[in-house]
């Protein structure tokens, strides 16, 4: 069900996830954030949603990434919406350890660059994609990144994640992680749409 803009499912497996774990949605910090990697062609569906249901669920979520990795306005503009609407709070920081301190939620993950969708008359923007790229390798979620975040912090990643560049192994595989828990989350939330759809 994901397409160039939404991936509806994979957001209500995050939203569950985060259920599973906190028990609430009040007073989290969800923090998405870009990462790097090799690849300049990543979508920006999964980042799209996630800032979407998080803000419908009234968390306070942050979304961080580099000059030139601009999320859609329409998608943002509903954030914030969102934010006013359900009590939570949305933000957009070009600051990636900033935006991990004291968050509950952390979810780095890779997009494509604004010159790849939204290309400028003229421009040789597969270059100008990559240019952001390589400008930005240092935003990987390590052990000294995810310790910024909360104690008790969770680490999501709709998977799968560019090992070494997204991620390092230690903390993908570390007792923070719960991509496994979240990717079965996505049979559930998907039996419960079917179910709803199936009356």
């Amino acid at each position: 069900m994901e397409d160039d803009k939404y991936h509806p499912f994979q957001a209500l497996a995050d939203i569950l996830t985060v259920q599973e774990k906190f028990g609430t949605f009040k007073r989290v910090k969800f923090v998405m954030s870009w990462a790097y990697s090799p690849s300049v062609h990543k979508p920006r569906a999964v980042p799209q949603s996630a800032i979407i249901a998080a803000t419908l669920m009234g968390m306070d979520v942050v979304l961080a990434h580099p000059k030139g990795m601009e999320l859609d306005e329409e998608v943002l503009g509903a954030c914030q919406k969102n934010a006013q609407s359900y009590g939570g709070s949305f933000q957009i920081v070009n600051e990636f350890e900033e935006a991990l301190k004291g968050a509950q939620v952390v979810y780095p993950k890779s997009w494509t660059a604004v010159p790849l969708f939204k290309p400028p008359v003229g421009e040789d923007n597969p270059d100008k994609a990559k240019e952001i790229f390589e400008a930005n390798k240092d935003w990987i979620c390590d052990k000294e990144r995810l310790a910024l975040a909360d104690e008790g912090a969770i680490y999501l990643h709709c998977l799968p994640a560019d090992r070494g560049f997204e991620v390092t192994d230690e903390v993908i595989d570390g007792p923070q992680s719960v991509v496994f828990d979240e990717a079965e989350n996505r049979l559930h939330v998907q039996k419960a749409v079917m179910a709803l759809t199936m009356r």
